[in-house]
């Protein structure tokens, strides 16, 4: 006979499993893209549902009162504003700068993919590591409020070009991937008086990381033919400052959190938001307004944005503090 808390049980530990292996699994979903792109390249819609439900499987572990909390609280978001919208790109301009100094598209490439808002899987990395769900989900919505903004303005500033935002879709965007999925999530966390939390939110989220593969196999799928068709040793010089400063990215963000002596929690929601960038929206400026080279930095991005997060986040956070639960005739015991 079947029985809720077996299946519970299931998924809990299926979940554990796959965020052991999230390591292994981001770059995986790369390869794949690349290999097999033409079985996915259609699948590009799904993208922004696959988001939706990342977002909300997170709002539903989030309750108006953690939302209050956060406006209270706003160091975190004004650390995040320091680290996201002049920190981490003007450093990235001056070391592409000296790496790159004669060769202005790559600089250009690299200012673009770090004045654009921050990602929507931000908040599931944040959700792996237990960090503020609350605040996560606010930087993101801050983040892409202000694009229309600030990423003109950085490039122009700091690339000295001027790209056009495509400011409605931008935003449409945002609502159906973020703002409408959170409110559903928190209005089922509100009904539930935080029921939600125990079992549902939990069960849900091994699809979670599915949903945050097949986005990552999808989005590399979009450019592998480019990526393939047109790969040169040029690329490689590149890509590895764009790993390297990826990394460098996530551990400058961690530093200064800790500086700042923020908690655990909302260290780790500032350390992701920070350091991961919505590259799909740079690859669609990239290619619209800006030369071909500039496209070889924010190819980087897709390629190694997510397998940076999880190796990085791994040495800097360490052992989780909520996935090893078991359950016992409906209880939670945590070991």
């Amino acid at each position: 006979m079947f029985r809720f808390q077996d299946a519970e049980a299931v998924l809990r530990k299926a979940n554990s499993y796959f965020e052991r292996f999230m390591p292994v699994l981001t770059p995986t979903g790369v390869i794949i893209g690349l290999l097999f792109a033409s079985a996915f390249i259609s699948l590009k819609p799904w993208v922004t549902w696959l988001f939706a439900f990342l977002t909300l499987v997170n709002g539903m572990g989030v309750s108006v009162r953690d939302f209050g909390k956060v406006i209270r609280e706003p160091k975190p978001i004004l650390i995040f504003i320091l680290l996201s919208y002049i920190t981490i790109p003007v450093l990235a301009t001056i070391a592409s700068s000296l790496l790159f100094k004669d060769k202005p598209e790559i600089i250009l490439g690299f200012v673009l993919l770090y004045s654009i808002p921050t990602a929507v899987a931000a908040c599931v990395w944040s959700g792996i590591y237990d960090g503020n769900g609350a605040l996560s989900l606010t930087l993101l919505i801050i983040g892409t409020l202000l694009a229309p903004i600030t990423t003109p303005l950085t490039v122009k500033f700091l690339g000295g070009s001027d790209i056009v935002i495509d400011t409605k879709g931008m935003m449409l965007s945002l609502l159906m991937m973020v703002v409408i999925p959170s409110v559903i999530g928190i209005a089922v966390n509100f009904i539930t008086k935080g029921k939600c939390t125990e079992h549902l939110s939990p069960s849900l989220r091994p699809f979670t990381k599915l949903a945050l593969l097949f986005v990552i196999i999808i989005n590399t799928s979009q450019i592998a033919s480019y990526l393939i068709d047109n790969a040169t040793l040029d690329y490689f010089p590149p890509f590895i400052m764009a790993l390297i400063f990826t990394i460098a990215g996530f551990g400058l963000s961690y530093m200064v959190t800790r500086l700042f002596s923020l908690t655990r929690e909302d260290s780790v929601s500032v350390v992701f938001a920070s350091g991961m960038r919505n590259i799909s929206a740079a690859m669609v400026i990239a290619i619209n307004f800006f030369p071909p080279e500039s496209v070889i930095p924010v190819i980087s991005g897709i390629v190694f944005q997510q397998s940076a997060a999880a190796a990085t986040s791994h040495f800097l956070f360490g052992t989780k503090l909520k996935n090893d639960i078991k359950i016992s005739y409906g209880k939670e015991s945590y070991t």
